[in-house]
């Protein structure tokens, strides 16, 4: 088995790139990402410009790098959700309270955790892998969870109903951004995204 310790300079390196993506996420979060420069993340680490492009070739990189970060705590967050041992129907409970909390401190964030999910399909790489957002893959669990219990149905395409859960949080985000982020109101329209995978269009009367 190799044991191999990182050297002192590969932990020194490592630092300042972090140090790197530390300082793009707070600048991201603060003023957004498109009015945050390289200029301003060197600054904002007291690093020289060469060290940024040492690390990372541009701003979108940086970004990237981000998102892969924030993708590692959504599986991380699910998975402890996961080990608390509770119905699918509190689950949801809980993601959505997550949801809309994180969404309310980060909300300039959600431009990099977006980039390029909706470009053009000629851009998009020439694969046929799925390789699903971070909210799709918690959805999935908790759905997973309820069909398993017998909450939940388990005829569905269990994967590309989770996918159009994400897509629904997603336009409740921007929504609520765009319309001025009203106080409460966010984490109420989630829980009508879910009532509405729940319960769906058919009115049924009490028979």
């Amino acid at each position: 088995m190799n044991t191999t310790q990182p050297s002192r300079n590969d932990r020194k390196r490592e630092l300042r790139r972090q140090s790197l993506v530390d300082a793009a996420t707070h600048l991201f979060a603060t003023h957004g990402y498109a009015g945050t420069t390289i200029d301003d993340i060197v600054a904002e680490a007291d690093v020289a410009k060469v060290t940024f492009y040492y690390y990372f070739k541009s701003k979108e990189e940086v970004a990237f790098e981000i998102k892969r970060k924030g993708a590692e705590e959504a599986l991380a967050y699910i998975e402890t959700l996961r080990t608390k041992d509770l119905s699918a129907e509190k689950m949801i409970e809980a993601f959505i309270h997550d949801v809309a909390e994180w969404t309310e401190k980060n909300w300039r964030l959600l431009d990099v955790f977006c980039a390029q999910r909706f470009s053009p399909l000629l851009e998009r790489e020439t694969t046929t892998e799925c390789k699903p957002e971070p909210i799709t893959i918690c959805v999935d669990v908790i759905i997973e969870h309820g069909q398993k219990s017998g909450s939940f149905r388990t005829n569905i395409d269990r994967c590309r109903v989770a996918h159009l859960i994400d897509l629904a949080i997603l336009c409740e985000q921007y929504h609520w951004v765009r319309s001025g982020r009203p106080d409460g109101e966010l984490i109420i329209n989630l829980k009508k995204c879910f009532d509405f995978a729940l319960n769906g269009i058919m009115h049924r009367p009490n028979l």
